[in-house]
């Protein structure tokens, strides 16, 4: 079982595809220029961290988690369209909280920005959510049930899970665990307790053509935890 789940992470991390973003570069099409976009249109509900500088040089800080006192690192990779953002909190007793944006794009050219988010003890996830958002005629649009199959009852056997917009942090959790790809292109989602099958996962596949992720192979376990940034 753990050589399976192993398995599926090497053949994620080995990918050439050009990742999530399907090429998206610096400048309006990286990734930290649509998460600036996104946070400025969508005043509640979206990460408030302040992300300084740009590639190798930029820095995250604040959110209202914790406020400006909180340890904040970034995890910026430009090329393959990716960032996340681990919250430590302002002490050693608090809950942790990772942030990971990655961005796709459809046949025509459109992008979708998913946003994950999990609360951590001890480099454990205990809950999670996650988001999509597609930009088109000038605004972006929610559309996470359009584009992706909901785990809560399928895999997780638990109640769905409402995520709405204005809610941010460790509102609306669920138990559902949504890891995007720092390359390649597929999801991988875990279910955490108090899920029945906690420990277990799937692989949702992205088909270009349609702009939607479809159900793929069940994943045995263990999850890769703790949670940490993937190297390069």
């Amino acid at each position: 079982m753990r050589r399976a789940a192993l398995g599926w992470l090497v053949a994620a991390a080995l990918a050439v595809a050009p990742a999530a973003a399907g090429g998206a570069g610096a400048g309006r099409d990286g990734v930290l220029y649509w998460f600036r976009d996104l946070q400025i249109a969508q005043a509640t509900g979206f990460p408030d961290y302040e992300i300084s500088g740009e590639g190798a040089g930029a820095t995250a800080s604040g959110g209202r988690l914790y406020g400006p006192r909180a340890r904040v690192t970034l995890t910026l990779d430009v090329p393959h369209g990716y960032l996340r953002i681990d919250d430590r909190g302002d002490g050693d007793g608090a809950a942790h909280f990772v942030t990971e944006v990655a961005v796709w794009f459809d046949r025509e050219g459109f992008p979708l920005l998913g946003l994950s988010e999990r609360a951590l003890r001890g480099g454990v996830p205990f809950g999670g959510r996650v988001r999509f958002y597609s930009h088109a005629s000038g605004r972006w649009n929610l559309v996470t049930d359009a584009v992706m199959p909901s785990q809560d009852q399928s895999l997780c056997r638990t109640e769905p899970q409402e995520v709405e917009e204005s809610t941010a942090a460790f509102e609306g959790l669920g138990r559902a665990i949504t890891l995007l790809p720092r390359q390649g292109t597929d999801l991988a989602v875990w279910c955490v307790a108090p899920s029945p099958v906690a420990g277990t996962g799937r692989v949702l596949e992205w088909d270009r053509g349609t702009a939607r992720f479809t159900q793929g192979q069940i994943l045995p376990g263990p999850p890769p935890w703790p949670d940490a940034p993937a190297p390069r």
